[in-house]
């Protein structure tokens, strides 16, 4: 089994939209998933829930039935359903949220997202890889240098997302090998925006109160899952 590490909390909001659900799906296959719901609509943290929850509930029941990428392409569309039948019962026009999932089966790490929560992997102390955002920022940056007026105005804006529409947003997947001891780091925007990722992949388990108590005085919302690539 894999040292899994989690943890949320509100921040200076008055309400914690971040939602974090994790399973065994067997002796050697595992999925997280961290949503953060969108601010400004309708119900973010029952969107997150319903996402997270759903795409949980889809692995558990359709593990070794297709392939760990289909899994993944599957997941998310049940889930996009289950949040536009969320959507219908509770008469809400616009209800969403950003999502990272992670799937490992055996050797082999199936990452998938949509917004700009981040999923990043750490080898022997060091960065080797993390997604890419789906923001209004990242897609400017390509373009001109920002400036910090820019970054402040659009900094909350997404460019992909789960909102229970019928034409759910195209997510990206990447398979990576993993090595015992890998650490996986699945946050919201409230961690890596504020905080060091690398100080949560590579904190000593028994030192990581003190960075916590230092995470409630986040602006945002702020979540986490650490993941530990079972030796």
């Amino acid at each position: 089994m894999n040292n899994v590490i989690e943890y949320t909390n509100k921040g200076s909001r008055e309400e914690n939209q971040d939602y974090l659900s994790w399973s065994s799906l067997s002796d050697r296959s595992s999925i997280y998933v961290l949503a953060d719901g969108m601010g400004g609509y309708n119900y973010g943290d029952v969107a997150a829930k319903i996402v997270a929850e759903s795409i949980i509930e889809f692995s558990v029941q359709n593990l070794g039935k297709c392939t760990p990428v289909e899994l993944l392409k599957e997941s998310l569309s049940y889930a996009n359903d289950c949040l536009m039948l969320k959507k219908m019962a509770l008469s809400v026009k616009q209800m969403g949220c950003v999502i990272v999932v992670l799937l490992i089966q055996d050797e082999d790490a199936y990452l998938t997202w949509l917004g700009d929560s981040r999923i990043y992997m750490f080898r022997d102390g060091l960065e080797v890889f993390r997604t890419t955002d789906h923001s209004v920022v990242n897609e400017l940056s390509k373009i001109k240098a920002l400036s910090v007026e820019d970054i402040e105005r659009y900094s909350a804006i997404v460019t992909k997302s789960i909102m229970g529409v019928e034409s759910l947003d195209a997510a990206p997947i990447r398979k990576v090998k993993t090595e015992p001891n890998d650490v996986f780091i699945l946050c919201s925007d409230g961690l890596h925006k504020e905080f060091s990722v690398s100080s949560v992949a590579n904190c000593p388990q028994d030192a990581l109160g003190e960075l916590k108590r230092s995470a409630l005085q986040a602006n945002d919302n702020l979540s986490f899952i650490r993941i530990q690539v079972e030796s």
